[in-house]
């Protein structure tokens, strides 16, 4: 009886049994693709097989252990922030003389480019011309734009403009500085065409999550930007706050917003009034990390409201030989996770006119270190300070 079924319904049973092969296939695809994939990396010894299921292939075989995919809230970033880069006058000179763009950077190269992100304040404007030149003497900066690749070679992902350089080659050194870093891939903040690309905060993301960084001055004079005027964002109190609000209601509001902050009386180690009210009106109207510059000194630094203040990072590229303070600089390594995660200073001291090196000598590092209230590691917060 079963077998005058089938040639029956011969047919029908075709249909049914192709509908429940398609079945079967489509729920092995969602199963598989929600499975743990084990990722096979090669052979060992160079060997190959046809058949995987080949005992000696399975034994020969080199994998990797599954991990569960990671989420925004359970990877590590790492940013590291550097002081003023200054690519102008004897570093120039050093550049052409050895004939590599990137010298000013080699030996840092290991350290910089472990990090997702690096961030520093160029104190020179690029101009393309090079029989351009609006102003001249030796405290007015003009870059080759040849020494873009040193600081491509750097990891320089972000720049701050907001500097008393910026304007050193007048409104064309501004176009030509912007025009360079954006075909380079390198982003900036700080200065602009007119106000508002001025005060514009660049927002990049990590890893899923979207930090917002802004650049201030201290100037007040003719090289601030205006409506229809090309400069750079000055440390306006009240403007800083208005940023801030505005990129903080947009509807894909930033995880974090660092202030990168120009000011300070050069060449002293403690940070001035200006300084530390800007810093800390940055910190109340929602910013989680200050990083100052200019003062070609490392400064001293503060937690307020349980938020990092650091005044100044010093000298990363300059020509500036003629003190130890002016040779000696800072990198700050910081790790980001659901939160800022740790902060560690790295000592760093120029040499031959422009060439910065990793400090290696543990005396020198604590010299460093200590003047500015920091310990001997480096390390002014990790995750235990953090949680508590």
């Amino acid at each position: 009886m079963l077998l005058d079924f089938i040639k029956k319904n011969k047919r029908i049973i075709i249909i049914i049994g192709t509908v429940l092969i398609a079945l079967a296939l489509s729920l092995s695809i969602i199963n598989i693709a929600q499975a743990p994939s084990i990722k096979l990396e090669r052979f060992k010894n160079g060997k190959n097989f046809n058949n995987l299921f080949d005992p000696r292939a399975q034994e020969e075989l080199i994998t990797t252990e599954y991990q569960e995919p990671e989420t925004a809230s359970t990877k590590e970033i790492t940013i590291i922030f550097a002081g003023d880069i200054m690519l102008s006058r004897t570093v120039n000179a050093k550049m052409e003389q050895y004939n590599d763009y990137s010298w000013p950077f080699l030996k840092t190269y290991e350290t910089i480019n472990r990090a997702d992100l690096v961030v520093a304040n160029l104190e020179s404007p690029f101009l393309q011309d090079s029989n351009y030149q609006v102003s001249t003497g030796s405290f007015s900066f003009k870059a080759n734009p040849n020494s873009i690749f040193g600081l491509k070679l750097a990891n320089l992902g972000l720049l701050s403009l907001a500097n008393n350089h910026s304007l050193n080659q007048g409104k064309q050194g501004i176009i030509d500085t912007i025009e360079i870093l954006e075909k380079n891939g390198i982003k900036f903040v700080g200065a602009g065409l007119n106000e508002e690309g001025a005060r514009k905060p660049a927002i990049i993301n990590i890893k899923g999550y979207n930090f917002a960084f802004f650049g201030y001055s201290y100037q007040n004079d003719y090289s601030v930007a205006t409506t229809n005027r090309a400069g750079i964002a000055n440390m306006d109190v009240k403007k800083m706050k208005n940023d801030i609000n505005l990129i903080k209601n947009t509807t894909n509001s930033p995880d974090f917003i660092i202030i990168l902050m120009h000011a300070g009386t050069e060449y002293v180690t403690e940070p001035n009034w200006q300084q530390k009210e800007f810093a800390r009106a940055a910190i109340d109207a929602g910013a989680d990390l200050v990083i100052g510059h200019h003062p070609h000194w490392p400064q001293t630094f503060e937690f307020y409201h349980n938020k990092p203040i650091i005044y100044s990072l010093g000298n990363f590229v300059f020509d500036q030989m003629w003190s130890e303070e002016t040779r000696q600089g800072l990198l700050l390594e910081t790790t980001w996770q659901n939160g800022l995660k740790s902060l560690k200073f790295i000592p760093t001291k120029i040499y031959d006119y422009g060439q910065v090196e990793i400090l290696a000598t543990s005396s020198e590092k604590t010299k460093i270190l200590e003047k500015i209230g920091a310990n001997e590691s480096g390390i002014i917060m990790d995750e235990k300070k953090n949680e508590e």
